[in-house]
């Protein structure tokens, strides 16, 4: 069920999520795995076996298998990525080879912020954009990649399986045609997947990485997990012990992987796609009756959007200025703008999918828990709207 926060209403999950039942009361029962997982006394064992109950938990979970796949437990998606990106670049530098990445101008920052990077190591980075319903020309993408593929250049690409900001879902049949069509090492960021649509368990085995991160699914925050293809090599980003079979030196986080395990059940057992994908538009549809022409919600014509999140722009209006009416009466939210000394920025997603300047700067994200009902949804939508019938008549 959706809990209040504090007696809020809370609805900011892509951003982050409370922790799990199952994880609170794990935290209460008092087992506490401290033992170093490396070790070899009991102690020590006892953590290692809750990282293997879970690492095949996880396998199960996602369809996926350990003879294609290996695991790999990090501190969330901007170490993960990183580590994929950079352990590429840094291999291929010492190997005096030279590799063009492919990223989209709707990525997260710690996919788009790695150009430099890369670039310093003597690899190229090309960027594609997406139309106003966060579409990419797929065919494009594929003559590109192939194009620097006669070069003789490996290609390495990240797509991202769901945007944190607009919903816009990126299925993997989009990642099996360019795999089918070309050389190209996928990476997908998965971080906004699990309880947001409806066969968020199911992977595709033809692509060659996917991260997650822990806290956007009720895990604690500093872990999450990439599945990595066995054949894919990588120099490690952090060094200094064989743990993890070399992949990722330190201690590893026992509690933390541990509740990756908690969590995902706890959604298993009670995520329902119908009753969330009913909630979510029993909300956006009555939001619009009140905003009608004042305003619009992102991509609502996008092909594919997730059943979780509602991007609303609001024309004229400030976004500083409705997140802190937002707060001030109870809602927690994000703006989806970029904010640095409490001044809103101009919103690079919105930007990208070819919003004007203004527009990126008025715009409210709601999203909400994957085990939301409808009449949670009807709670929350009479909430929102009395707030909004304020700000914009």
């Amino acid at each position: 069920m959706e809990r209040s926060i504090s007696s809020r209403f809370y609805f900011d999950y892509n951003a982050t999520s409370p922790l799990s039942l199952k994880v609170i009361d794990f935290f209460r029962s008092g087992e506490f795995l401290f033992g170093n997982p490396s070790s070899l006394h009991q102690t020590g064992k006892k953590s290692k076996k809750f990282i293997s109950e879970t690492s095949e938990f996880l396998y199960k979970t996602f369809g996926l298998t350990s003879s294609d796949y290996q695991l790999l437990y990090h501190s969330g998606a901007s170490e993960g990525i990183n580590t994929f990106f950079k352990g590429i670049a840094f291999r291929l530098f010492k190997q005096k080879e030279q590799a063009t990445f492919f990223f989209s101008t709707v990525d997260h920052a710690c996919v788009v912020e790695l150009k430099e990077a890369l670039e310093l190591l003597g690899h190229k980075v090309q960027f594609f954009g997406v139309d106003r319903n966060g579409q990419f020309d797929i065919a494009h993408l594929i003559d590109q990649i192939k194009q620097e593929e006669e070069e003789n250049r490996l290609c390495y690409l990240n797509l991202t399986y769901i945007n944190n900001e607009s919903g816009v879902v990126w299925p993997l049949t989009l990642s099996e045609q360019i795999k089918a069509e070309t050389k190209a090492v996928i990476h997908v960021d998965a971080v906004q997947l699990v309880g947001k649509i409806e066969n968020w368990k199911t992977l595709s085995p033809l692509i060659d990485a996917y991260t997650f991160s822990g806290h956007k699914f009720g895990a604690m925050k500093g872990v999450g997990f990439t599945f990595l293809k066995k054949t894919f090599l990588f120099t490690p980003l952090i060094v200094g012990g064989s743990q993890q079979s070399g992949l990722r030196a330190g201690t590893e986080n026992a509690f933390g992987i541990y509740s990756l395990k908690l969590a995902l059940q706890e959604i298993i057992e009670k995520f329902d796609a119908a009753e969330l994908s009913a909630a979510k538009n029993l909300i956006e549809e009555v939001v619009m009756k009140v905003v009608g022409d004042k305003g619009e919600i992102v991509a609502r014509n996008a092909p594919m959007r997730n059943l979780n999140t509602i991007f609303l722009i609001l024309y004229g209006q400030k976004a500083e200025l409705l997140s802190a009416r937002f707060d001030l009466l109870g809602i927690d939210l994000s703006t989806g703008s970029a904010c640095s000394s409490g001044i809103i920025k101009e919103n690079r997603i919105l930007m990208s999918m070819m919003y004007s300047f203004d527009d990126s700067r008025s715009s409210l994200r709601f999203s909400f828990s994957p085990l939301m009902n409808q009449a949670q949804a009807a709670l929350y939508a009479q909430k929102i709207i009395s707030i909004l019938e304020k700000m914009i008549h």
